[in-house]
């Protein structure tokens, strides 16, 4: 399964020169628990932002100029590439989770292949230059929300509607 997962303010606002505007433990904590143990494909500016491979999950970085190596890390040239080396690994370490977590531009591209969004709102507005894309809500239905931190965040899933 195809999954993209974000925080994302009120705005839209999803980064602002190269890194998240905010620090919220609960979020990264969200994150940790939804991604470990599956696969995360992110571009090239969201790894560089993290600085190393994240732990217990396989990281496929989209990366048409630099290439990286390591322990569970791999490069792909493209977003396609990297759902198919994603695939691959899933089948074969008996994992079906792909989580595409960054940036813009792979959330842009990644929209038509996901079944499934973890969105964190965060509530409030922030200043940035990078946003999430809108997607439309006739094509992904609201199937979980959980308010968190007295209503500053909440969890919210989507699901793709067939």
């Amino acid at each position: 399964m195809i999954n993209i997962i974000a925080a994302v303010a009120e705005n839209g606002v999803i980064g602002s020169d190269g890194k998240i505007p905010w620090d919220i433990p609960e979020d990264k904590a969200y994150f940790k628990k939804i991604t470990s143990g599956s696969v995360v494909i992110m571009g090239r500016r969201t790894f560089e932002e993290i600085g190393f491979p994240l732990p217990n999950r396989y990281n496929i970085v989209v990366s048409g100029k630099k290439s990286f190596c390591g322990k569970n890390l791999h490069t792909a040239s493209s977003l396609e590439n990297a759902l198919e080396s994603a695939r691959a690994y899933a089948q074969k370490n008996g994992t079906d989770e792909i989580f595409l977590c960054g940036g813009e531009k792979i959330y842009s591209q990644g929209l038509k292949y996901a079944n499934r969004i973890y969105i964190t709102e965060i509530n409030g507005q922030y200043k940035g230059d990078t946003f999430f894309p809108k997607f439309r809500k006739d094509e992904f239905c609201l199937s979980e929300r959980t308010y968190m931190c007295d209503g500053k965040l909440c969890f919210c899933v989507y699901e793709r509607c067939f």
